[in-house]
């Protein structure tokens, strides 16, 4: 093995171990975080705006692919951990609720810009052949650690609120079923709960720069180099039909998504499910998402990549609805909702390498960083649509959580019929694939 190889691998595991711990961060953003700001009457639009703060995720993750070619990975991927530790800190800290915004929209920036170097990062430290199972390993250890930190996360609220107000850990459980219904000295102690949760993992934030800071770079990593005139990027040659309608695909799987997964712990609280089993059913549908991915290979290479990608997309659509429909199962309405969240969650996800690696295919390595940028600019927007739109028309109705699912389901299925009918043909195999089926 040559030492370019062996740095290619070094550089591959460093970035999943580092995103492993961003995993767990993001696992604290989506849940932690997000009852943390609908606990107070303050912030409780911001929590009901979650998914324009992560839209602002998503707008920072792609301009900071942007000074990639000038930067270089290693910089910008450290610059996740430290926005979030800085807005872990503030959030717990300010009392201004525009200062609150700001702080988790800067939490959201350090998760999703991680999300969006992972298909630059990787096409370029890995072969096309080894490239599904790389990405796979990438994704479900990143769900892995979703999964702890989503249920770690509930657990050390519960703890903490127990031990504020001096009470035993079954009964702070079960008070949480119903916060609406909290006198001031026990929100009190929830909401600092939240807090001392928050700031225990800005300490895992810290952590998740050691592995950045061992990335072996080199800049031909991310750049043309011994060019004697620097070229800009061809913004002309992403005018193909297989460029711009795969960002049409992205925006409308992130837009109904943002409708729901931003809601997860509101939606279950709302139906009166008690927070430690609100995190627990959470993190079932994260460890759904990793026993899936770890499955993805398998799953690509039995019915090739966009079959995967638009076919298990709609095989989660029925699941989506037994959610919406949870409270209607009466007593074994956790176990219905947590069927549904977990089998809804591993269908849609399973593919989600693919998701990540097909569009990687259509750029040259330059133009990668831009792209992504582009592709991370769509979601942004649709988290932000589907922000607006969602606190307008939707949730503000009776219901309009659980209705919110029937909209993503038709989206997911007009998302998912367009990227089977127009890119199968062309992009369900990999090309070394149709070799060997060429060559037998």
């Amino acid at each position: 093995m040559s030492e370019e190889v062996k740095r290619h691998k070094h550089n591959s595991w460093m970035f999943i171990l580092a995103y492993v711990f961003m995993g767990i961060l993001g696992g604290v953003a989506l849940d932690t975080m997000v009852t943390f700001l609908d606990a107070s009457e303050a912030t409780k639009g911001i929590a009901a705006s979650m998914a324009i703060i992560m839209g602002v995720g998503f707008y920072g993750g792609a301009a900071l692919l942007l000074v990639i070619p000038k930067l270089g990975y290693k910089k910008v991927m450290a610059f996740g951990p430290i926005s979030i530790v800085i807005g872990l800190l503030l959030i717990t800290k300010v009392q201004s609720v525009a200062l609150v915004a700001i702080a988790a929209s800067i939490v959201m920036i350090g998760v999703c810009m991680f999300d969006a170097v992972l298909s630059p990062f990787l096409s370029c430290y890995t072969t096309e052949e080894e490239r599904p199972k790389v990405f796979s390993t990438t994704i479900w250890t990143n769900i892995a650690g979703m999964v702890v930190g989503t249920y770690v996360g509930g657990k050390i609220i519960s703890t903490r609120f127990a031990t504020r107000l001096g009470i035993g850990y079954g009964e702070a459980k079960t008070l949480t079923e119903k916060v609406a219904d909290f006198n001031p000295t026990q929100l009190a102690a929830y909401v600092g709960a939240h807090k001392d949760a928050l700031l225990i993992f800005a300490v895992v934030a810290a952590l998740a720069l050691i592995p950045i800071l061992m990335v072996k770079e080199d800049a031909k990593d991310y750049k043309v180099v011994k060019k004697e005139k620097k070229e800009k990027i061809n913004w002309s040659a992403f005018f193909n039909k297989y460029i711009i309608l795969y960002v049409v695909f992205i925006f409308l799987i992130r837009f109904g998504a943002s409708l729901i997964t931003p809601y997860y712990s509101v939606f279950l609280s709302r139906m009166g499910i008690d927070r430690s089993t609100t995190s627990t059913l959470i993190s079932s549908q994260h460890f759904a998402i990793v026993l899936f991915v770890f499955a993805s290979p398998w799953i690509v290479k039995k019915f090739g990549r966009v079959i995967s990608l638009g076919g298990l997309a709609l095989m989660s659509i029925p699941f989506m609805l037994l959610i919406a429909n949870g409270s209607a199962f009466g007593s074994h309405m956790v176990m219905a909702v947590g069927l549904g969240l977990f089998l809804r969650a591993g269908f849609m996800n399973a593919a989600q390498p693919v998701q990540q690696s097909l569009p990687m295919e259509f750029v040259s390595k330059e133009a990668r960083p831009a792209y992504n940028s582009v592709i991370y600019v769509a979601q942004g927007l649709a988290q932000v649509v589907a922000g607006i739109l969602g606190k307008q028309f939707i949730f503000s109705k009776p219901g309009g959580y659980g209705t919110a699912y029937y909209v993503t389901g038709v989206i997911y299925a007009i998302a998912a019929i367009m990227l089977l009918v127009i890119f199968t043909k062309k992009y369900n195999r990999l090309s070394s694939d149709d070799k060997k089926e060429q060559a037998a």
